[in-house]
């Protein structure tokens, strides 16, 4: 006998101000060096970003942060709560926001990447991300970060 799988429910939002607490507490919870509430508000004031949510059940699991310009953006945070992480949510965030950024004419998504950090790298790979440089001394430890691109042809 088969076990029954709920289906996920699973829906999609814009990150506003009045989600930054909960927010915060995944990002604490997920990096040894979080963003602070200031660059929050300050990232969600700009109207060149884009940010995004991911809940189910009306419950924040994960949100992604980009700034675009022209054909271009810079995926500046991405993340899932570490208990939902590999189970796709973090692709179908991805994904989201991606076609978003194609409907304004994004061809190009660029990262920066801990050199260390290789389930991220990984991660970003899965979704067709390269490497294409390296930062030396990116962070504030010393540590180089990788330089990450995914091209796509503009279309949804």
């Amino acid at each position: 006998m088969k076990a029954l799988i709920e289906p996920i429910n699973i829906s999609f939002k814009t990150f506003t101000q009045s989600d930054i607490q909960s927010v915060l507490a995944i990002e604490n919870l997920s990096f040894e060096s979080p963003w602070s509430e200031k660059k929050f508000i300050d990232s969600l004031k700009n109207e060149q970003v884009l940010a995004n949510l991911i809940l189910q059940n009306k419950q924040i699991l994960g949100y992604g942060i980009v700034q675009f310009c022209s054909d271009s953006a810079d995926l500046l945070n991405i993340c899932i709560h570490p208990k939902q992480q590999n189970l796709g949510l973090g692709k179908a965030l991805f994904s989201y926001m991606q076609k978003g950024l194609q409907r304004i004419g994004v061809n190009d998504i660029f990262l920066e990447v801990r050199q260390s950090n290789q389930a991220a790298e990984g991660f970003y790979q899965a979704l067709g991300f390269e490497q294409i440089n390296l930062r030396k001394n990116y962070y504030t430890n010393g540590e180089d970060a990788k330089i990450m691109r995914i091209s796509f042809n503009n279309k949804i």
